[in-house]
């Protein structure tokens, strides 16, 4: 995160060189700004917003970049910030704005102003880096680039290493944040087009900010507003200092009020915001995190900067500490900080989502259905480090409801390491199961199948023998760990029991699997839409009445069918040249796509605990090199648009106006006008909208399946006897 109200004054103060004079260099590079840049400019789809998922065009603008890095010899180490500890606020009122900014352009949108409308979305800031961090990740592991996640800041981790007497560094890409932190020289941008970077100096800019020192520069930094601290109240004040203020302001307060933040804050110690932030004490924190902050050391420990003159009480401005192993974890990927920071911060924050998040069903989506499996990911992490944790309160607070928390309370949470503990199923097994299926390696495909084999449920049981044996079973191979993995998510979702058989909803899961062919890449889609009938969310409701965008054509009855199909559609992914959306957009399948994404990160969370949990109770191996690999070839890292859900929309919603849209005809002159008029830039309009009804066939056959499970089995039907006439 950068310093706010810094980099547009310090604009004209960069320097540009040719990317040559990195050759051989090792750079290390703040992935969130990385990823912010990208965002702002390379891969800015004006659209994203409007859509959700991840840029059409992000992956090739990434490997572009590397390429040019690579042509000259130059190796990144890319750095990701881990467990968050200071300003939420700035975040979330980010996000909040963001919303706001949505909300117009929506408006705007259906009022035919287009241009505005496009231009108002482009601007919004709603998606965040962090959200793909796990995307580049991957994208990072596939080129074998290096990362590691620090523990917390990014930008501390890489002054560490810049600093470092080994020099595992030679330069540092970041954000302005980077300066808080003593680095001198920060590249600011890799520009691979015309093979150029730039960079900024941190004396310069002191020198022209008046000759400042060190710490008043620090100050000016903490109090504009940053990652550690929400910047000063009255700089806010248009009355007190002009909008947008800039950091020449800050230092100007800082001169004549005193030269500390201490007679700054005297001085506006009846303002009420100040009041309110606690400012100075929460200036205290940031400057104690900024002299201090926790790195991974070399040697592989956790610890703070300039640990000799470290206070004891590092924890309470940095946050409660958890196991170094955990933060090893962290570091090479195999959990994310999400669940990490819950446990240490006791607070979950649910900020809007894209479209605004302002239906019943997603607030009582976030509010009450998904506390049964955040209590259950928090459960499991809690039982596998410190007792502290085993009993702590985690509140969720609500962007619509900021008076009225939710409370998880742990220590009335029976530990899942009961259910979980039973799953050691070692290679000899995993090759003895010759169950049929179509799907290949440890993924959720095998994992459910195998379970529906009688022959192979005996050798997944732990005998009396191996559960008392003085040498536990350990888990070696990466097909052994991703397995068990699964196998322990399953039966902690209900879809497997303590005989590890599949349970009814077990069934309603191997029937949706089974009616899928791998090529078809719809696997977590498919997992995902039995959550959602499960949830009672996968249903024709009107949930988002006041939202444009729903099926408008034909009867009540094709309106209701295609609303329904549009919804599962939304799961899968429309495939897209490497550039931004042009074509219809849809607020309300936007909305469904917001509770979709919800429920699939719910996923994400828990699947990731299991891995994690699995090796902290020593279950697996833990000397090995493939760490990487095993938490990116778990499930659900893919946030899919709403683009395929529009597509399949405007196909049915269009053949409505036909007076036979089940005719050959019809269908043909329709799906021609996909690529011709809706959305050129798509690759195989009429191949997605198959692999789409594709994914209605596997719903379907699941909720034969389901029985009574899933209310109005009989409508389910009647859609499907209504699609194959239209598909």
């Amino acid at each position: 995160m950068t310093i706010r109200a810094f980099d547009e004054w310090a604009g004209s103060r960069l320097q540009t060189l040719p990317l040559a004079d990195l050759t051989d260099a090792f750079i290390g590079i703040e992935a969130a700004h990385y990823l912010d840049r990208l965002l702002k400019f390379q891969a800015k789809e004006p659209l994203l917003s409007a859509l959700g998922g991840f840029p059409f065009s992000m992956k090739r603008a990434i490997e572009d970049d590397l390429d040019a890095l690579q042509t000259h010899r130059i190796t990144p180490i890319f750095f990701f910030s881990g467990i968050d500890v200071g300003n939420k606020d700035l975040l979330l009122k980010d996000l909040g704005d963001a919303a706001l900014s949505n909300a117009q352009a929506w408006e705007m949108y259906d009022q035919h102003q287009a241009q505005q409308a496009v231009e108002t979305f482009g601007n919004s800031g709603s998606v965040k880096p962090e959200s793909l961090f796990t995307f580049f990740q991957r994208i990072l592991q596939e080129r074998e680039v290096n990362f590691k996640v620090a523990p917390y800041s990014a930008a501390a981790q890489l002054a560490y290493f810049e600093r470092h007497p080994d020099q595992y560094i030679d330069a540092v890409m970041g954000s302005s944040e980077l300066f808080l932190f003593d680095v001198e020289k920060v590249i600011t941008e890799f520009d691979s087009g015309r093979m150029q970077f730039t960079w900024l100096s941190r004396s310069k800019c002191q020198e022209d900010l008046g000759k400042i020192s060190d710490d008043m520069f620090v100050d000016a930094g903490l109090l504009s507003g940053s990652s550690l601290l929400p910047s000063f109240p009255p700089l806010e004040n248009p009355a007190l200092y002009r909008k947008p203020y800039n950091i020449r302001d800050v230092v100007s307060m800082l001169t004549t009020l005193g030269k500390s933040v201490a007679a700054v804050c005297t001085h506006y110690q009846d303002d009420p915001h100040v009041q309110h932030l606690a400012y100075l004490d929460r200036y205290k924190r940031g400057r104690s995190a900024v002299k201090h902050h926790v790195v991974l050391t070399a040697d592989g420990r956790v610890a703070p900067l300039d640990g000799e003159n470290a206070p004891s009480d590092v924890h309470e401005f940095i946050g409660q500490r958890l196991p170094d192993e955990l933060y090893f974890y962290l570091s090479r990927g195999i959990i994310s900080s999400r669940v990490l920071e819950w446990l240490t911060s006791g607070v979950i924050w649910e900020a809007p989502p894209l479209e605004g998040g302002e239906s019943e069903e997603y607030r009582n989506l976030i509010r009450t259905q998904l506390i049964p499996i955040r209590t259950q990911t928090l459960s499991l992490l809690a039982h596998s480090v410190n007792r502290y944790y085993q009993t702590k309160e985690v509140r969720l607070r609500f962007w619509f409801d900021r008076d009225n928390d939710e409370i998880i309370r742990l220590k009335n949470v029976a530990s899942p390491r009961d259910i979980t503990s039973g799953w050691k199923v070692k290679q000899s097994a995993l090759d003895a199961n010759t169950a049929e299926s179509k799907f290949s390696g440890a993924s959720l495909g095998p994992a459910v199948a195998a379970l529906n084999f009688s022959a192979f449920t005996p050798l997944t049981i732990l005998s009396k023998e191996s559960s008392n044996q003085d040498q536990p079973i350990v888990l070696e191979t990466k097909d052994e760990i991703l397995s068990n993995t699964l196998w322990r998510f399953l039966h902690l979702r209900g879809y497997i029991n303590s005989e590890h058989t599949l349970t009814t909803w077990g069934k309603v899961l191997h029937a949706t699997i089974s009616a899928i062919d791998p090529p078809d890449n719809l696997l977590e889609p498919a997992f995902i839409t039995v959550e959602l009938l499960r949830l009672n969310l996968l249903n024709v409701n009107g949930m988002f009445p006041t939202y444009t965008g729903a099926p408008i054509r034909g009867s009540e009855t094709d309106k209701r069918n295609c609303l329904l199909v549009s919804r599962i559609a939304c799961l899968g992914k429309l495939r897209h040249r490497t550039i931004g959306f042009t074509g219809p957009l849809s607020r309300n399948l936007l909305a469904y796509h917001s509770l979709t994404s919800a429920v699939r990160q719910s996923l994400r969370d828990l699947v990731e605990t299991s891995l994690a949990t699995l090796l902290l109770n020593g279950d697996a191996e833990r000397d090995r090199d493939d760490w990487e690999e095993l938490s990116l070839e778990l499930p659900f890292i893919d946030d899919n648009d709403c683009a395929l859900g529009i597509a399949v929309k405007s196909y049915l919603d269009e053949l409505a106006v036909y007076e036979d849209p089940s005719s050959a005809a019809a269908k043909d002159a329709v799906k021609a006008k996909g690529p011709a008029d809706w959305i050129p830039n798509s690759v195989d309009f009429v191949g997605d909208l198959y692999r789409a009804f594709k994914l209605w066939d596997a719903v379907y056959a699941g909720v034969k399946v389901a029985g009574k499970e899933v209310q109005g089995g009989e409508l389910w039907t009647e859609v499907d006897q209504w699609l194959a006439k239209r598909r």
